[in-house]
């Protein structure tokens, strides 16, 4: 019987190394604290009203959560552009023969 060979897999999808994945996390943190800082320092320092320092306010006690959140979520998946990691084959026909016997009892 005349097969075709499996699809070729490229090991192209590895994810990061421990210490790349590592500072990725960490520059989320650090992202998440800056915009929590700034929050809370505009909430003080602009002549806003109030409704609108209570969303800065508010903001700067959600983020610290978002930013633990985003640093634990796990290994990041990034997406490598370029061709596929499977070598694409030609569809092959198959055909039924009505005639021949596959397995008779």
């Amino acid at each position: 019987m005349d097969r075709d060979p499996e699809p070729i897999s490229v090991v192209t999808t590895a994810g990061l190394s421990g210490s790349q994945d590592r500072a990725l996390r960490q520059r989320r943190y650090v992202i998440t604290q800056g915009i929590r800082v700034t929050c809370f320092v505009l909430s003080v320092l602009l002549p806003i009203p109030l409704w609108a320092k209570m969303v800065l306010i508010s903001a700067s006690f959600v983020l610290p959560w978002m930013g633990v959140m985003a640093a634990n979520a796990g290994p990041a998946i990034v997406r490598q552009k370029g061709p596929s990691s499977v070598v694409e084959r030609e569809p092959t026909a198959f055909v039924l023969d009505p005639q021949r016997t596959i397995d008779q009892e």
